[in-house]
């Protein structure tokens, strides 16, 4: 069984957990623009905490193996958020969730994904009449036409290396609960105003 499948069945649970906990509805043709921001907001929370543990923790030739600083999506975040008037999330601790490659490379799985997904979701929002019109979803296209071959690249080095399955699972499965608890955070804070 490769490595992929491994993770991907181990998180397969927090995986849907995650999606449902986001829009209970997934009825992305149907979002509002408040919607979308909190969306965006929630993705910003998680890339926040998540890339800055990632950065910390990969080798500089690991780095340069996976083009990290082209994989970085919170610039991306940054322009949808200023498109559509939103305001940057702020104050949130930041527990320290990982403190290996092994463990960044699991949490990297998560981040990673998410880019395949976010261009399905892209293609809902597009015909989406109170959204589409105020952003260009910089986010959601992910690596745009590259998209597919930065997944299988990330997946082939991935498979490359000697790291512990069990370190790696147990990660991307921290990387699921963490946005869990981005979403709860911003939940929180909304309801505090």
């Amino acid at each position: 069984m490769s490595f992929h499948t491994k993770i991907k069945e181990a998180t397969q649970q927090r995986h849907q957990a995650t999606e449902k906990l986001l829009f209970p509805q997934q009825n992305w043709s149907d979002l509002s623009l408040d919607q979308y921001r909190e969306f965006l907001q929630i993705q910003y929370v998680f890339y926040q905490r998540a890339e800055q543990q990632i950065d910390a923790n990969l080798s500089s030739e690991l780095q340069q193996m996976l083009d990290w600083s082209n994989r970085q999506k919170l610039p991306w975040i940054e322009i949808d958020l200023l498109e559509i008037n939103a305001i940057t999330p702020t104050d949130f601790h930041q527990e320290t969730l990982i403190t290996s490659e092994e463990e960044a490379m699991g949490l990297l799985y998560v981040t990673e994904g998410a880019t395949l997904g976010g261009r399905m979701i892209k293609k809902a929002l597009e015909k989406n009449e109170h959204i589409s019109p105020y952003t260009s979803f910089r986010f959601l296209s992910g690596y745009g036409a590259d998209t597919s071959a930065y997944w299988k690249s990330f997946l082939t080095i991935l498979e490359g290396t000697h790291y512990k399955p069990d370190i790696v699972i147990t990660s991307a499965q921290r990387g699921f609960d963490l946005f869990s608890q981005s979403v709860y955070l911003i939940r929180k804070k909304q309801l505090a105003k």
